[in-house]
């Protein structure tokens, strides 16, 4: 806008003097407004918020640890492979499903499937091997002719040593995961893998404000979900959708260092 007191004093002015005044007046004014419309905008926010990138760093540090905690069980597992027993036979059933809790396993965890059989075996427990004895000794006592007495207190008799091969059993592979410390490598696992969750959850919780920090946030993703949930990299269904958007992101604009 024209200084007032600039038209003030031009009001005492010749008429064309005056008119030229104004004109140029005006025409300064609209040059100044033109210029500050071609001005840039204040450039937007490029890096990555600072808190953001120091829990990424910590973030990093954890999947390290995990990693290695990983390797250290694996270690193990191999030096204690071959003192690992298979269960009885007396003491297992023929497995219908990869998902039985009561499956039998080895000192990682995993199923352990026998040649020429789909699935693990089922473990029966020591409740229920000593359920099955104890209710024979029932049927015993309730004989009622010494030929029904003589078939129960046979049945019995494997049922106890089916009890005392459980109780073998379980004892052996109690020993062996004392002695390997393999609770010790698993609780390592788990400190590494509630710490990712921690920090995740603490990265996850600052807005993103430039797309350097959602870059970030998708390294972040990529590291929770593949520690959380490591079978949904090979998804490619919805249900792998998270994890492979998160990948795409970091492959188009690029990691954060």
């Amino acid at each position: 806008m024209p200084n007032t007191a600039v038209l003030a004093a031009a009001e005492g002015m010749p008429t064309l003097d005056r008119r030229r005044l104004l004109l140029g007046l005006a025409a300064a004014s609209t040059a100044a407004a033109a210029i500050t419309a071609a001005q840039p905008a204040p450039a937007a926010e490029t890096a990555a918020k600072p808190e953001l990138v120091a829990l990424l760093a910590e973030l990093r540090e954890a999947k390290a640890e995990k990693d290695a905690a990983i390797d250290a069980r694996e270690w193990l597992i191999d030096e204690w492979r071959h003192l690992w027993p298979l269960a009885p036979e007396e003491i297992t059933l023929p497995g219908h499903n990869e998902w039985d809790s009561q499956r039998e396993v080895d000192l990682a965890g995993r199923s352990i499937v026998r040649p020429g059989e789909k699935y693990a075996r089922h473990l029966r427990g020591l409740e229920n091997l000593t359920r099955l004895a104890e209710s024979m000794a029932g049927y015993v006592e309730k004989a009622r002719t010494e030929k029904n007495r003589a078939r129960a207190l046979a049945a019995l008799a494997n049922d106890r040593r089916n009890l005392r091969l459980g109780q073998e059993y379980y004892n052996e592979i109690e020993r062996i995961k004392d002695a390997s410390g393999i609770r010790a490598a698993n609780a390592r696992i788990d400190t590494a893998k509630e710490e990712i969750h921690r920090i995740g959850e603490a990265l996850m919780a600052i807005p993103a404000s430039s797309i350097a920090c959602l870059t970030v946030k998708a390294e972040a993703v990529e590291i929770w979900v593949g520690t959380m949930f490591p079978f949904l990299h090979k998804e490619t269904n919805f249900i792998g959708w998270s994890i492979h958007m998160a990948r795409d992101i970091r492959n188009v604009m690029g990691g954060v260092s």
